[in-house]
C-alpha cells in the first residue's frame, strides 16, 4: 500500500508553480484528484479554509474545495494534538487562539501512522519562525517522514508535470 499524504497549506498553495505546462494544469490535478480519491493524498478541513483565505479566486482554492469531497482522512480526534503539542509545544503559536493547521497536519499524520499505514507530511514549512517550530523540524521531533512537494509529486510517480 502506497502511503498516505498529509500535505500542509504551504504544499497545497506551492502546487500550481510546479506544473510548468499549463497545457497539462488539470492533467495534473486531475491525477492529484485521483490520489486523494485512492485515499493515499488528504489534507485537513483547516488547510482548506487557509487556501480560502490566502488563495480565494484563484484556482487552487477551486481544486482545494471540489477535492475536499474525495477525502478519506481529513478529521483527528483532539488526544492526537496533545500528544503532538505534548511533544512539540512550539509548533503551536500561542498567540493565536485560533486551531493551526500544522498542529492538525501532524496530528493526522501521527493518528494514520498509528494504524501502520506509511504516512508522510508534505510541506513547505522548513524554516524556523520567530513564534513558532517549523512543521518540517516539529515531523523530525515526532519521528514522522516529511518531504517538499516537489518531492511528492517524484515519489507518486507525476515527475513528467514538473
Amino acid at each position: 500500500m502506497p502511503p498516505l499524504y498529509v500535505i500542509d497549506t504551504h504544499a497545497l498553495l506551492t502546487l500550481p508553480t510546479l506544473c510548468t505546462s499549463e497545457d497539462r494544469v488539470y492533467s495534473f490535478f486531475d491525477l492529484l484528484t485521483e490520489e486523494i480519491s485512492a485515499g493515499n493524498l488528504t489534507f485537513p478541513n483547516l488547510a482548506m479554509q487557509d487556501c480560502k483565505k490566502f488563495a480565494e479566486g484563484e484556482f487552487i482554492y477551486t481544486w482545494v474545495k471540489a477535492a475536499s469531497a474525495h477525502r478519506k482522512q481529513y478529521r483527528v480526534d483532539n488526544g492526537w494534538q496533545e500528544d503532538v503539542l505534548g511533544t512539540c509545544e512550539e509548533l503551536a503559536d500561542f498567540d493565536d487562539e485560533c486551531e493551526q493547521t500544522p498542529v492538525l497536519v501532524a496530528s493526522l499524520a501521527l493518528m494514520v501512522s498509528d494504524t501502520g499505514r506509511s504516512t508522510v507530511v508534505v510541506t513547505e514549512d522548513n524554516r524556523e519562525l520567530p513564534n513558532r517550530m517549523c512543521l518540517g523540524d516539529a515531523c523530525q521531533a515526532l519521528g514522522l517522514a516529511s518531504m517538499s512537494t516537489a518531492d511528492m509529486i517524484h515519489a507518486m510517480g507525476m515527475e513528467t508535470y514538473l
